[in-house]
């Protein structure tokens, strides 16, 4: 197994050098059981989508395969409300390498250890607030807070393989930067990582929650602080020009990364999903990539740093490589497991 991993490992890298497509995010669905303040996937007309199927799932995996090993972000809505989810997950992880986060509500010790099993290759609960009438107000659930601490803990507990991760992950927004210490010290607790991604207000119509200028200095002063915090540093750091520029130019989306929905609607960011550059269950990937560098082409967005984009082309494109290749491998490093 840990072979077969170090095989696909070296072919990624050879696309990542290559400055091909590396990373897809994949919407499953786009039900959720939470009401997140920060979200309008749960809203009208989102929840309402067909589900990718599991001939879906088999077709998008083969299709991938001729641009090389991609880092699938398994997504949704809560992607753990699919019925096939692990069936899914052992697909994908033929020629890729399957990553999801999720909000941590449905995890028990069979589910877990059956997603390590089919391949998983890391997975991280969202957690946003360090007190849970906080997180639960702001994910709409009571409860929310509780279930992800213990999601994070059934999961460390259940990883099979060294390279298998778990990782805690906030959205850093006006209101919790304080917290994120208290954050990274649970998550030392819990024998986890911990990351972060920066909040974005183009997703639907909510309010702005834009954290203050100072939020990459902080940031990279509990890096500094605590190993378990392993966000690339390159990318934190742009935190507060993203912040007072409200975005980071220009954006490589549709390039080297891509979204595909529910539907099978491909387009270069999960926050427009109005210009698909085709459908890969029924159009050729050729084409699809063609479309796509198209429209990276002449996009002029530049309204986000989120992590799906900012960590990507914080590595392909940012200076200080050697520091930020170093938090990369602390990152993704072997861990030991539990037996």
């Amino acid at each position: 197994m840990e072979i077969k991993e170090e095989v696909k490992k070296i072919k990624y890298a050879w696309s990542f050098l290559q400055k091909k497509m590396v990373h897809v995010n994949l919407q499953l669905l786009y039900d959720c059981n939470f009401r997140c303040t920060i979200c309008d996937f749960w809203k009208e007309p989102y929840r309402n989508c067909e589900r990718l199927s599991l001939e879906d799932i088999k077709i998008i995996s083969e299709k991938l395969k001729k641009t090389g090993p991609q880092i699938i972000s398994i997504g949704g809505g809560e992607p753990l409300l699919h019925q096939d989810i692990t069936s899914i997950v052992k697909v994908l992880s033929e020629d890729h390498f399957p990553v999801m986060i999720c909000n941590g509500w449905f995890m028990t010790p069979e589910i877990a250890k059956s997603l390590f099993q089919s391949g998983m290759y890391e997975i991280s609960i969202s957690l946003d607030y360090a007190t849970a009438e906080k997180h639960d107000r702001q994910r709409g659930k009571k409860g929310a807070f509780d279930h992800a601490v213990q999601a994070l803990k059934i999961l460390n507990e259940n990883r099979i393989y060294p390279h298998q991760r778990v990782h805690m992950i906030s959205v850093i927004m006006d209101d919790n930067l304080e917290e994120i210490e208290k954050l990274i010290q649970l998550a030392k607790k819990i024998g986890v990582t911990y990351l972060v991604t920066l909040y974005s207000n183009n997703r639907g119509k909510k309010s702005n929650r834009t954290p203050n200028l100072d939020t990459s200095k902080h940031l990279l002063y509990l890096k500094k602080k605590f190993p378990e915090f392993v966000a690339l540093r390159g990318y934190i750091g742009k935190f507060s020009e993203a912040i007072e520029n409200n975005g980071i130019g220009p954006c490589h989306a549709g390039s080297n990364l891509m979204n595909i929905d529910s539907r099978g609607n491909a387009t270069f960011c999960i926050d427009h999903l109005e210009n698909p550059a085709g459908n890969i269950l029924k159009d050729d990937l050729a084409d699809i990539v063609n479309n796509l560098k198209l429209q990276q082409q002449n996009n002029q967005c530049r309204d986000c740093w989120t992590s799906c984009r900012g960590s990507i082309e914080t590595l392909m494109y940012g200076k200080d490589k050697f520091y930020n290749i170093l938090d990369y491998y602390r990152m993704a490093k072997n861990l030991k497991v539990h037996n």
